[in-house]
């Protein structure tokens, strides 16, 4: 313990020098400066590509219901879900490498679908996909370095009347 005292002590004096050195410190702050700003880069560069997966995805699944909402009263709850999944990969992957450049980021993708006549006809789909990440994989919370990516969509219609009325007014005034 005595050895280790002549040690600290001249540690700590250089500190209280460091902290009272006027010279060069510029260099040194941009140094510690440099640490957070490269990382917030980063994280933005993260996020972007997260959320240009999720904007192809939604975009997607919209188009996805649209289409399997046509035949979706006839089709039993296993074929929906085949058709949703079919149109939904050919649809997700053309808009997918237009609006990440084409790099794949997106793994995991999945969608399912569901077909209900309870208050109205509607057909409901959930996407997901996991983005993996360059610089939020080294945060201490996200274990697997990824974002998981999910959105939904619902198409409604209903077979309620709608009452039209025509009326001609033949009087010079119109």
């Amino acid at each position: 313990v005595n050895a280790m005292k002549p040690a600290w002590m001249k540690f700590c004096s250089a500190l209280r020098a460091f902290g009272a050195a006027r010279g060069g410190n510029v260099a040194i702050l941009f140094g510690l400066a440099t640490i957070p700003i490269v990382l917030g880069i980063g994280f933005a560069v993260d996020y972007s590509r997260a959320n240009a997966v999720k904007t192809a995805l939604q975009a997607s699944l919209d188009s996805t219901a649209l289409m399997i909402s046509k035949e979706a009263a006839k089709d039993t709850p296993d074929q929906l879900q085949q058709n949703a999944k079919k149109y939904f990969l050919a649809v997700f992957t053309s808009k997918f490498s237009k609006s990440v450049g084409g790099q794949g980021d997106a793994s995991g993708v999945s969608v399912t679908a569901s077909y209900s006549s309870d208050n109205g006809t509607q057909v409901v789909l959930t996407g997901a996909a996991t983005v993996p990440t360059t610089f939020l994989g080294i945060v201490p919370g996200n274990t697997c370095g990824c974002l998981n990516v999910t959105t939904s969509t619902t198409v409604k219609w209903g077979s309620t009347r709608l009452r039209v009325a025509l009326v001609l007014d033949n009087t010079g005034s119109m």
